[in-house]
């Protein structure tokens, strides 16, 4: 059965069955990622700023996609950090290094040998994570 919620991001009340979004604010969501996807795989290499002021999508709504994983950075690293070591990467919350350690924790165990690094910030391009996408 569905309950009773406040939308995150428009405050009306709707009947959720998990979600956060509202009908109305989730298509509107999904209609930016579309126009994100779109530009990005047109013009590949772009930053936030350039795909945000072509596509009228809102920055924080770019990086949110990026947090989700929907898209990978390339062109503008810098634009988000592991939520735990502060290090550049490419998308989602933590560094890999960061998730190799919590999975560790996780399994009771830390490994002997020599961590994965961070990610690196050398890289040039954003495209679309096929797997996360939609």
């Amino acid at each position: 059965m569905a309950d009773l919620r406040n939308c995150r991001q428009c405050g009306r009340v709707f009947a959720s069955s998990g979600g956060n979004l509202c009908r109305k604010c989730s298509e509107q969501i999904d209609e930016d990622f579309r126009l994100v996807r779109k530009y990005v795989r047109d013009h590949n290499g772009a930053d936030v700023l350039e795909v945000s002021k072509a596509t009228g999508v809102k920055e924080e709504i770019i990086l949110q996609f990026l947090r989700e994983g929907r898209l990978i950075s390339r062109g503008f690293v810098s634009s988000l950090k592991c939520e735990r070591c502060s290090v550049k990467i490419d998308s989602g919350r933590l560094c890999p290094r960061c998730l190799f350690d919590l999975n560790q924790q996780f399994q009771g165990v830390m490994p002997v040998a020599e961590k994965e690094k961070p990610c690196s910030a050398a890289r040039d391009q954003m495209y679309i994570n096929k797997l996360g996408g939609k």
